[in-house]
């Protein structure tokens, strides 16, 4: 028995230490391809490569690698919005987080919506001068392209060729969740605002937060965010007590390194913000202090939540509302 538990913690162990090794290189390939200006939108692109094409998901192929190649483009172009003022913004992320729900919010067990989600919201909050966009834009599409192509080879290897959802059936059953898209996409937009108008140098944190903490049903945002705050929390504690005090700076790389790998081994939210905190915190000190970077992530943290649980509070309130007015109208 114990022999057994050795033979799988090693598969396992390699498993993870590829699937870390594939990640690092294909951001790393993609950094070289289009510059490091671009290697967040390459690792949401990267997410893609490793989530649709081992997943199928009940579309037909070559419409999956239609979304896939529009969205990832439409990701880059529509994140350039935060280039404009806020109110003109507000309207474009809201359409394009809406555009992006209702293609690909559905099947919910599988969350294909998150790649394509990734890819706007770090568009977004590292826009591109205008003479820098033609890599940007060309990245997005070749690594659509490269998603798309690796999705349809599998798929096709699976038996999954005429069968599945057309683009009309796939919209059909996305819509069938309009308070779920209809408040990812409010969320999202409302927390890409905050960040523009209150001139945050980690925009992207609020954003992140909102789209994570959004889900479909009220219990489980509260666990979400319970999590997500335990995750930060210590997170925060860690990062000050091992890469203040006991790690030398030279050496906080080959940590972050490190634990992106630990992470590997576990699929539980709160345990993965631990490692998200981390690294965030520590890519921010390019820009902030630590005691900035800690105070600008919980306030993100805070301010996400409360848009995700006013927008929750609303549509409950909107539906209790529409409800009565029935009742009433069926006196």
């Amino acid at each position: 028995m114990n022999i057994e538990k050795s033979k799988e913690m090693a598969r396992l162990i390699i498993k993870n230490a590829l699937s870390f090794a594939f990640n690092l290189a294909f951001v790393f390939v993609f950094q070289i391809l289009f510059g490091t200006m671009n290697v967040l939108p390459g690792v949401a692109i990267g997410v893609g490569l490793t989530m649709f094409p081992v997943g199928y998901i009940g579309v037909r192929p070559l419409t999956m690698a239609g979304i896939i190649v529009a969205l990832y483009t439409g990701s880059v172009l529509a994140g350039q919005s935060a280039l404009l003022s806020p109110w003109l913004a507000f309207g474009i992320n809201f359409l394009f987080v809406l555009l992006i729900m209702i293609l690909t919010c559905e099947p919910a067990m599988y969350k294909p919506a998150i790649s394509f989600l990734l890819c706007f919201v770090f568009s977004q909050a590292t826009p591109t001068a205008p003479e820098a966009f033609s890599s940007r834009l060309v990245g997005a599409v070749m690594g659509g392209i490269v998603v798309a192509a690796a999705t349809i080879f599998k798929w096709k290897q699976q038996g999954h060729w005429d069968d599945g959802r057309k683009l009309k059936e796939q919209i059909e059953l996305c819509i069938t969740r309009r308070g779920y898209i209809m408040r990812m996409s409010l969320g999202i937009a409302a927390a890409m605002f905050v960040g523009m108008v209150l001139g945050l140098k980690k925009p992207l944190w609020i954003s992140i937060v909102v789209m994570s903490l959004t889900q479909l049903h009220y219990h489980e945002t509260l666990e979400r965010i319970r999590h997500r705050l335990f995750g930060n929390v210590v997170g925060i504690v860690f990062f000050l007590i091992v890469f203040k005090l006991l790690i030398p700076e030279k050496y906080a790389f080959a940590m972050v390194l490190f634990l992106g790998y630990i992470s590997f081994f576990t699929s539980e939210y709160k345990y993965k913000q631990i490692v998200n905190a981390v690294c965030a915190i520590n890519a921010s000190l390019v820009l902030l202090d630590t005691s900035t970077a800690v105070q600008n992530r919980l306030f993100c943290l805070a301010g996400g939540a409360a848009i995700v649980l006013i927008l929750y509070l609303v549509q409950k309130w909107t539906r209790t509302l529409h409800h009565h007015m029935t009742c009433e109208g069926n006196v």
